[in-house]
């Protein structure tokens, strides 16, 4: 499994785990914490999207230089 798919499933887990405890709480402060940690849902997926992409970059750089040897 990549780095990528790694770092996919540990989010999703985290998420989903979220998900599962707000449906599960009923105290308002906690539904408050988990509420402000989705907050950063956004974030996490566009950093996702960057390392895909650098990621990307990085393999195609290293068989690059790999045919330059």
């Amino acid at each position: 499994m990549s780095e990528y798919n790694q770092y996919v499933t540990a989010v999703n887990k985290i998420f989903e785990y979220l998900a599962k405890m707000k449906a599960g709480w009923n105290n308002l402060d906690n539904l408050n914490y988990i509420e402000s940690i989705e907050e950063y849902k956004e974030i996490v997926i566009n950093s996702a999207k960057n390392f895909k992409s650098s990621n990307t970059l990085n393999t195609v750089n290293t068989k690059l230089e790999e045919l330059g040897e």
